[in-house]
């Protein structure tokens, strides 16, 4: 509904009087502005809604209506800034930590003026930052990313992580359930290695991942059921897109603490990947990336990934034995 639409009510008195500021704003006969914060005295005033007056009852009915329209098509206004906001803060990634306003009004689809108009919003308040000619994000934002929870576990999960990483040779990755999609929260990678990675903040759909369904397996069999139920999308000629083969490889997931996947999310990737486990629950889950063309998933890979990922499970028992049990919700 347009603003106009929503705000059609204009104000008279008893004397016939219009308080309509539109009238005065050169919006026209037809354009009414709201001002539904304004008490009418009581039976003096009536509300007219489109050239008609509304007294008593009718006129309480059309105030409240226009009152939530008009609360309804305020919250959306901002609501439009905030999402363009966040397709600006989008448009950055770790090849592209700084940009001009130009890039970033291709990189976010806006347009070169509403880009402007969005990072004058945003730079004083430090989310974005003047950096040379371009910008670049505000480094006040590191404060929000480190009161999130995982980010407790990331840290807890660090040597960990670095240590299946020495030992296998291989990338290695953190990721977290959100839904339907795995997002991924940290990686070491192999330098100088042409196997593809998801840097920090990349999501994809769980059900092609090894991490995804490494955590997939251990939701409750609504959650999993509205998951199934939701489109699943192919990446790779080897994705597995049934729902019925998806539930049945999820039993024997949950049962062996261990997913692998083979030229899922990628023709050229395979991936052996375990939950991390926190009172039933998997808040999160790693994982060891080698080529289809490397055959080397043996016992000894898979073993110290399921060893890797109990470690951290037990580290962060420590985080709930300090109150903290909050930040992971299990079932027991």
């Amino acid at each position: 509904m347009s603003r106009c639409a929503t705000s059609a009510v204009r104000l008279v008195s008893s004397s016939g009087e219009s308080h309509c500021p539109a009238e005065h704003s050169g919006l026209g006969r037809h354009r009414y502005h709201a001002r539904p914060h304004i008490r009418p005295p009581r039976d003096t005033v009536g509300w007219l809604c489109r050239d008609v007056l509304f007294t008593g009852e009718r006129a309480k009915e059309a105030l409240v209506t226009t009152v939530h329209e008009h609360v309804s098509d305020a919250d959306e206004q901002p609501a439009s800034i905030l999402s363009k906001a966040f397709t600006v803060l989008g448009a950055f990634d770790q090849e592209r930590r700084v940009l001009t306003l130009t890039e970033i009004a291709r990189a976010s689809g806006l347009p070169k003026s509403t880009t402007h108009r969005i990072l004058r919003r945003l730079v004083p308040l430090g989310v974005i930052e003047p950096h040379g000619p371009g910008f670049k994000v505000g480094l006040p934002m590191r404060r929000f990313a480190s009161v999130m929870p995982i980010e407790s576990l990331r840290q807890s999960a660090l040597p960990h992580l670095g240590s299946l990483h020495r030992w296998s040779g291989r990338h290695v990755h953190l990721g977290s359930l959100r839904r339907d999609t795995v997002v991924f929260v940290e990686r070491f990678l192999v330098p100088d290695h042409e196997l593809p990675s998801a840097s920090p903040g990349t999501d994809l759909p769980a059900h092609a991942t090894a991490l995804g369904k490494a955590m997939l397996a251990f939701l409750t069999p609504e959650e999993l059921e509205e998951v199934l139920a939701g489109p699943l999308v192919s990446l790779a000629p080897n994705t597995v897109t049934d729902p019925k083969d998806i539930a049945a490889e999820l039993c024997e997931v949950r049962k062996r603490r261990v997913a692998i996947a083979r030229g899922e999310a990628h023709p050229d990737v395979a991936c052996v990947a375990a939950p991390i486990l926190i009172r039933g629950r998997a808040v999160s889950a790693i994982s060891v990336s080698t080529t289809m063309k490397d055959a080397a998933i043996d016992r000894s890979l898979v073993d110290a990934v399921y060893v890797t990922a109990d470690r951290i499970s037990r580290d962060n028992q420590q985080v709930l034995a300090q109150g903290h049990d909050i930040w992971f919700p299990g079932f027991d």
